[in-house]
C-alpha cells in the first residue's frame, strides 16, 4: 500500500506555518503601530513647547516681534540637549541656548497661510531632529515671524526599539504556547482515528464489533457506518460461498454414496452405474457453478420420471434398511421448472425420510386447486411443531448422533423459493413426517 505522507505532519505543519506568520505579522503590526503613535504623542508635545513658545512673544513699539522672556528648563539651557527652539529668520533669528553656535535648522519655509510643518532633518552631533515650525502674524508687527521648536528623536527610537523587543518576546511566548496547543490538538483529534484503527485490529482478529456501537465523533460516523456495511457485504459474500461450497458438498453426497454402494457389488451394470452418477454430479457442480438457484419456470418436468429415478436409488443407497419406497405420482402431475431442481429437492426430501423410516416411505405427487403438491412421507418418530420449524434452518441437526450436514431441507427450502413454492414438515398419517412442497 502507497501512503502520501503523515496526516499529523500535514497538519502540525500547516498550524506551525499559520502560527509563525501571523505572530511575525504581528509583531511587525505592533511596533509599527508603536512607532507611529510614538511619533505623534512627540509631535504633540512639539506642537505643546511651540504654542508656549509663541505664546511667549509680543510685539514691541518699534514693530519687532520680541519674547517677553525665553522658554526656560533644563532641555532648552544645556547645549546640545536635544531640544531646541528659534525665532525670526536670517540675521535676525534667536535661537535657544542648548544650540550654541549651531542655530540653523535645515528646513523647509514655513506655509505662507499660517499652517505648521513638521519635517525631520538632521541636527548638531549628527541628532536627528524633529522639528515644527509655524509662520506667525501679529497685529502691529512690521512682518510675520517664524517660531520653529526641535526635539532630539533617538528617545523615541529607544522606546520604540525597547517595545519591538517586548513585543517579539510577547508575540514569541504566545506562538510558543499555540505551537503546544496546536501539537496536543492534533494529538487529541486524531484520536478517533487510532481508535478506528484498533477496531478494524480486533475485527480482524475475529472480534464481533461494529463501528456503529463505537463512540466516534460525528465527522467518523459516516466513515464508521460504510465500514460496518463493508464489512457487512463481505460477511454476507463469505455467507454466501459456504453456503455453496456445503450446497454442493451435499448434492454430491448422494452419487457418492452410490458409488461406495455399487462398488461393494461389481457386476456388468457397474460400469452404467457409474457412468449415471459422474454425469449427476457434473450436473451439480455446473448447476452450482451457474448459480446454484436460477429458477428457469419455462421447463416442464413430469414427476413421475424424477420420482421412479430417485425411488430406484434410493433403493440401492439404504438397501441394507430393506425399507418399502412406494410411488403414488398423478399422470398429469407436472412441474414448472428443471428436472435438475426437481431432482435436488426430490432427493433431499427421500434420503431424510429413508434415514427415519421404520418400514415404509411414501412419494405422492397430485394436481389441487393451489397447484402441485408433493409429499414426502414416512413412518419414523416424527416431529412436533416447534422442532418442525426448527429443522427448517440452516445447519440444524435435531438429532446429533444421526449421520448429516443440517442443509437438506434448507436448500429444499431456497429451490422451493426460488419457483415461488414453499416447503412445510407436517405430522404423517402414519405419525412420522409429511414434507410438504406446494408450488401455485
Amino acid at each position: 500500500m502507497t501512503t502520501s505522507g503523515s496526516l499529523r505532519a500535514r497538519l502540525l505543519l500547516a498550524g506551525v506555518v499559520g502560527v509563525l506568520l501571523a505572530a511575525l505579522a504581528s509583531a511587525v503590526l505592533l511596533g509599527a503601530a508603536f512607532e507611529r503613535s510614538a511619533q505623534r504623542a512627540f509631535d504633540r508635545t512639539l506642537d505643546e513647547e511651540l504654542d508656549t513658545l509663541i505664546g511667549l512673544a509680543e510685539v514691541a513699539p518699534d514693530g519687532r516681534v520680541v519674547l517677553r522672556r525665553e522658554p526656560s528648563g533644563e532641555r532648552y539651557d544645556r547645549v546640545f540637549s536635544g531640544w531646541y527652539w528659534t525665532v525670526g529668520e536670517g540675521a535676525s533669528r534667536r535661537h535657544s541656548r542648548s544650540f550654541w553656535d549651531s542655530a540653523e535648522l535645515a528646513v523647509e519655509a514655513a506655509p505662507a497661510d499660517g499652517g505648521r510643518l513638521y519635517d525631520t532633518v538632521d541636527g548638531p552631533r549628527d541628532q536627528r531632529l524633529r522639528v515644527v515650525e509655524q509662520r506667525v502674524r501679529f497685529d502691529g508687527a512690521l512682518q510675520p515671524q517664524v517660531f520653529a521648536v526641535a526635539g532630539d528623536l533617538a528617545p523615541v527610537a529607544r522606546e520604540v526599539r525597547e517595545f519591538r523587543l517586548l513585543a517579539a518576546l510577547a508575540v514569541a511566548l504566545i506562538a510558543t504556547i499555540l505551537l503546544i496547543a496546536i501539537g496536543l490538538q492534533v494529538q487529541f483529534g486524531l484520536r478517533p482515528f487510532r481508535r478506528l484503527a484498533h477496531t478494524l485490529a480486533r475485527i480482524r482478529n475475529g472480534e464481533e464489533l461494529r463501528f456503529a456501537d463505537a463512540p466516534l465523533p460525528h465527522e467518523l460516523a459516516p466513515l464508521g457506518a460504510q465500514i460496518d456495511t463493508l464489512l457487512d457485504d463481505h460477511a454476507r459474500r463469505v455467507q454466501r460461498a459456504r453456503n455453496a461450497a456445503q450446497d454442493l458438498a451435499h448434492a454430491l453426497k448422494t452419487p457418492l454414496a452410490v458409488l461406495a454402494a455399487e462398488s461393494e457389488r461389481a457386476g456388468p451394470e457397474l460400469p452404467r452405474r457409474v457412468t449415471e452418477e459422474v454425469s449427476r454430479m457434473r450436473a451439480a457442480v455446473e448447476r452450482h457453478l451457474a448459480g446454484n438457484l436460477g429458477a428457469d419456470s419455462r421447463k416442464r418436468t413430469p414427476v413421475a420420471e424424477v420420482s421412479d429415478a430417485l425411488l430406484a436409488l434410493m433403493r440401492r443407497v439404504h438397501a441394507a434398511r430393506g425399507l418399502t419406497l412406494i410411488a403414488d405420482v398423478a399422470a398429469d402431475a407436472v412441474f414448472a421448472g428443471s428436472a435438475d431442481d426437481l431432482e435436488e429437492m426430490l432427493g433431499n426430501l427421500l434420503d431424510n425420510a429413508c434415514k427415519w423410516a421404520r418400514s415404509e416411505v411414501t412419494l405422492a405427487a397430485s394436481l389441487r386447486d393451489d397447484g402441485l403438491c408433493i409429499e414426502v412421507r414416512d413412518d419414523g418418530p416424527g416431529l412436533d411443531a416447534d422442532a418442525a420449524t426448527h429443522a427448517l434452518q440452516r445447519g440444524v441437526r435435531l438429532d446429533q448422533r444421526a449421520p448429516g450436514s443440517g442443509l437438506g431441507l434448507d436448500i429444499v427450502s431456497g429451490i422451493a423459493a426460488s419457483y415461488g413454492g414453499t416447503l412445510t414438515l407436517d405430522r404423517a398419517p402414519s405419525g412420522g413426517v409429511c414434507a410438504r412442497l406446494v408450488f401455485v
